[in-house]
């Protein structure tokens, strides 16, 4: 069946432009919105030869059409760099099969993966103080991500940060039998892949792991490195560690390891007096 042979147009409002990305289980669409003027993503079932059944897809991917709803409820309202992409409507196309979607914000920046392929960044601390923010929403909302790892992170200035794709996504202690061993080698924690119903602790693992890709652990201070060690523990019971701290832990290191710009005026002045060392340089030299 050619799930991928859809209109340009959906209605008289979305405008696909182009394919951001094709799993198993679905195909990732960028679209324009003519009704609010913005990009949209806009995400299709479409279950591959190496999906699920159909008919599991479809229960999964309703699942992550509930979840994504639900989450979008906790984004920030400034609308700038929300912490969430917000859920925007759901339809299908009459065909033979129909085609089922649904419509998202479109939330533009670099992926964490990309950002890592290139080195840590400077402001890894700061990304890392915003991804235990983001996380502490969800748990606090009794919603447990099920999917963290660096390219389900969009990163933006100032090292603010979104999380994306909530197809594993689900409330604490949900039991979702399509979602059964499946994640990300490297991330997912033991628990999840084993099929075993996962809480806040299973986030924790594979949010470890995406700090000890992101920060110098064995160079951080005692207590924070305590906190991320405990995070990868493998044995469920051991992960006890307490976000907020963490936070704490690294608000006090970027307060130290990240100083405050200088002001325009004494860069200004920097610039000219460089200048000015450089010519009288070659002043001296062609004079002798």
């Amino acid at each position: 069946m050619n799930y991928r042979a859809v209109e340009r147009w959906i209605g008289h409002r979305f405008e696909i432009t182009r394919q951001l990305a094709r799993t198993a289980h679905s195909i990732v669409d960028l679209a324009f919105d003519h009704e609010s003027g913005k990009p949209v993503v806009i995400k299709w079932l479409a279950p591959t030869a190496r999906s699920l059944s159909p008919r599991a897809a479809a229960r999964m991917f309703y699942h992550e059409i509930m979840m994504t709803l639900a989450i979008s409820a906790l984004s920030s309202d400034n609308g700038k760099n929300p912490r969430f992409p917000q859920f925007i409507t759901m339809g299908k196309i009459k065909d033979i099969p129909p085609k089922y979607y649904f419509v998202m914000s479109y939330i533009a920046g670099e992926t964490l993966a990309q950002i890592l392929a290139a080195g840590r960044p400077h402001d890894a601390v700061r990304i890392a103080q915003n991804l235990c923010q983001n996380v502490r929403i969800l748990h606090a909302n009794g919603i447990i991500h099920g999917d963290l790892h660096p390219q389900n992170i969009i990163v933006h200035s100032q090292g603010e940060v979104s999380l994306i794709d909530f197809g594993q996504s689900r409330y604490r202690y949900q039991t979702v039998a399509d979602l059964a061993g499946i994640g990300r080698p490297g991330y997912t924690p033991p628990e999840q892949l084993a099929g075993y119903p996962i809480d806040e602790r299973s986030d924790l693992f594979a949010l470890g792991q995406i700090l000890h890709d992101l920060l110098d652990v064995k160079n951080l201070p005692s207590t924070a490195r305590h906190l991320i060690t405990q995070m990868c523990q493998p044995i469920l019971s051991q992960r006890r560690v307490d976000l907020a701290a963490l936070q704490a832990e690294l608000a006090d290191l970027s307060s130290i390891s990240l100083p405050k710009p200088l002001p325009r005026r004494y860069l200004t002045v920097l610039v000219v007096a460089s200048m000015i060392i450089i010519a009288l340089f070659y002043l001296a030299f062609f004079w002798r």
